[in-house]
């Protein structure tokens, strides 16, 4: 990523299926729906595509964190976030014929698609590999 450049993120905030366990959901989206999808993200131009799946043991984890501060755990079973140039870039992997025939129908397998939330806003990398990679003031 080009570090003097604005970012747009969609995180994708899903829900597996009924009837899917926490691991089938991730082995299928990380083993059968990424290679299916990668090579088109990356031909519209998308920078970062990241998944991370909670499962049985999450809620357990989170309550070592659990606080004033930290104290509503999110009910979602995925976070998909994609990082792109432009809203275009999204538009035109969506309107590509692969997207909409195999793609599309694809997350009718694995996700209860009717549930997803999204949240669209600017992408602000402030840490990486552990270095600091921002410093303020930030435009």
């Amino acid at each position: 990523m080009d570090a003097g450049k604005k970012y747009l993120c969609l995180h994708i905030l899903g829900f597996k299926k009924s009837g899917v366990s926490f691991a089938d959901y991730r082995d299928y989206m990380v083993n059968v729906h990424a290679p299916l999808v990668r090579d088109l993200l990356v031909k519209y131009g998308i920078v970062d595509w990241t998944m991370t799946h909670a499962d049985e043991k999450s809620p357990d984890m989170f309550d070592n964190i659990r606080d004033g501060l930290f104290s509503n755990f999110a009910p979602f079973d995925v976070c998909v976030t994609i990082v792109m140039p432009d809203i275009d870039a999204f538009l035109r992997f969506k309107t590509d014929p692969f997207f909409q025939g195999d793609i599309e129908p694809d997350h009718d397998k694995f996700a209860d698609t009717r549930r997803s939330q999204m949240l669209l806003g600017w992408h602000t990398p402030l840490i990486k590999d552990g270095k600091v990679v921002v410093q303020p003031p930030v435009a």
